[in-house]
């Protein structure tokens, strides 16, 4: 996306001087690199920045949005938004600023400068979201200042140095709410999630008409709720395929169905495939070994059982050394979100109007299950974000301490 340039004066002492903010171009990318390197080392695991050749399509491509700030011939900032134009959907990622120039508060600015182009001039997305380290609070407090909204958590959810937890926010643009399907029907295990982003979101929307409104909870509770090791539960056996560009077109051309229908994770490609031995089931998945994360983006099976899938799923990752398995499923299908929770996924955050739908907005909820111990010991949270740890931590005991407990009783 073009840009203008933009030339910030900055006040340093004695000594003011010019930083320009600029579109990305083509010859910056080893520059960008080391700028990348200095902040994070080289474990950074975005391969936007770490693969050439996919750092070039994105700098050329009209789906990106990339800002550099230079100084004196060296990239000192990056940052970038990722677009969907079907979706109208935006991802800010790859915020980056090198540690001498942080007090000039660069990402507040080009942030700005990205919204203000996507948002309210071109108008090309109805919402826009980021995930951001919890290393420090800086990252959620520019967001926050910037009116995102606080939506929840994704705990352990990457390896960078350690695991990370990541914080989910989003900005709204006034069309996303006229356009999104209510009302939604979840369960009552998923309610303390949809409240806590109904309060955040009522600090940024005045109207009523753009509040989140009624919800339908069911209360039921499955006899298997919590137990991850099912005796009637005979897990599926099978293969995994990783030549990823057999994997994605594969996907674009194969419909999710049954269960895995409305399966939808924005801005993530397969590069990994399960499929059964008797080829009946196949389940799509971005798969990074580097960082350990991994998200089901789709499938299709002739089962309706889909805590089996994510077992059988989950059983297979784990051996591949992954630490974190993530799905979205609709707030509108309470028996899915049951059977997520009794194959040990656990909500997290709650995004309403995250997905376009013909002509309406559907809210997901992010479920994960860990196959690590969980550590929030390096976690720096603002207090909106640790109220979502709050209640991820109570589903966690009851599922992993109190029916423990019991069973031993």
């Amino acid at each position: 996306m073009n840009f203008r340039h933009v030339d910030l004066t900055v006040n340093s002492g004695e000594n003011n001087f010019v930083i320009r903010i600029r579109n990305a171009r083509q010859e910056d990318g080893r520059r960008i690199q080391m700028l990348f390197a200095e902040v994070y080392g080289h474990n950074y695991p975005m391969s936007l920045v770490s693969d050439r050749s996919k750092m070039n399509h994105a700098i050329a491509s009209d789906d990106y949005f990339w800002l550099v700030a230079e100084h004196n011939g060296r990239i000192i900032a990056s940052q970038i938004m990722h677009i969907d134009p079907d979706n109208r959907l935006g991802k800010a990622i790859g915020a980056v600023v090198s540690r001498e120039y942080r007090k000039h508060k660069l990402n507040n600015v080009m942030m700005n400068l990205i919204m203000e182009s996507v948002t309210r001039k071109h108008k090309i997305v109805d919402a826009v979201y980021a995930t951001t380290r919890t290393v420090t609070a800086a990252p959620q407090k520019v967001l926050d200042n910037l009116g995102f909204s606080a939506l929840g958590i994704f705990p352990n959810a990457h390896k960078i140095h350690d695991h990370e937890t990541y914080c989910l926010t989003a900005y709204y643009v006034a069309s996303a709410w006229g356009k999104r399907r209510k009302p939604v029907k979840m369960l009552k295990d998923i309610e303390p999630f949809f409240r806590l982003a109904q309060r955040e979101l009522l600090t940024r929307l005045p109207n009523k008409e753009l509040q989140l409104g009624k919800a339908r909870f069911v209360a039921e509770k499955s006899p298997d709720a919590g137990n991850l090791n099912r005796a009637d539960q005979k897990l599926i056996q099978f293969e995994s395929i990783h030549a990823s560009s057999f994997v994605a077109e594969r996907f674009r051309r194969t419909k999710s169905t049954g269960v895995f229908s409305n399966f939808y994770v924005p801005f993530h490609k397969p590069n990994m495939m399960l499929i059964s031995h008797d080829q009946k089931t196949e389940i799509y998945l971005q798969y990074n070994p580097q960082d350990k994360y991994t998200a089901i983006l789709g499938g299709k099976s002739e089962t309706n059982d889909l805590s089996l899938l994510l077992n059988s799923v989950a059983d297979v990752l784990s051996n591949l050394n992954i630490s974190y398995l993530e799905c979205l499923v609709d707030a509108y299908t309470p028996e899915l979100q049951r059977q997520a929770i009794d194959a040990g996924f656990l909500p997290s955050a709650y995004f309403p109007a995250m997905r376009l739908v013909g002509r309406k907005r559907w809210d997901y909820i992010a479920f994960s299950r860990s196959f690590e111990t969980l550590d929030f010991r390096k976690v720096t949270l603002i207090p909106t974000y640790r109220a979502y740890l709050k209640e991820y931590l109570k589903m966690w005991n009851a599922m992993y301490v109190e029916s423990a407990i019991r069973s031993g009783e």
